[in-house]
């Protein structure tokens, strides 16, 4: 299996239609979503300035959608990093072997993240050692 690149990281945003009602922000699983999901949860209340994250993982995939505020999130493959800031309705990917650490930019961001995985404390890579073990093995 291919690692993930830092270069394949973008941000992208998910279809929002607008009206007097509101709006309504829409994923198709079979468009939006590029697996299929078996564990979601959501951060919120997150006071502004702080970092949450600063891991990645070895086998699950995750999509970070931006539901309300800013985020700033920290991409790294072990070598290079890379910031993103996700504002609402916007996400991005986060493969197998990249880490990321998102920052909570607005006191009201709420961060969806929708992944591939059950939740497994062994599927974590906490250290950038780890991780450059991990792209070794390619």
């Amino acid at each position: 299996m291919s690692r993930a690149e830092l270069s394949d990281v973008a941000v992208k945003r998910l279809t929002a239609r607008r009206d007097a009602r509101g709006e309504l922000v829409v994923a198709e699983l079979s468009k939006d979503v590029p697996f299929a999901i078996a564990r979601l949860f959501y951060v919120r209340d997150v006071p502004a300035g702080t970092v949450r994250g600063r891991h990645g993982h070895y086998r699950c995939r995750q999509m970070l959608v931006c539901q309300s505020g800013r985020i700033a999130v920290d991409v790294g493959d072990g070598k290079d990093e890379r910031r993103f800031i996700l504002e609402s309705g916007e996400y991005l990917m986060l493969e197998p072997g990249l880490m990321g650490a998102e920052t909570y930019l607005d006191e009201n961001s709420i961060l969806l993240v929708l992944c591939d995985q059950p939740y497994n404390p062994e599927d974590y890579i906490h250290t950038g050692e780890a991780l450059a073990e991990f792209r070794a093995r390619g």
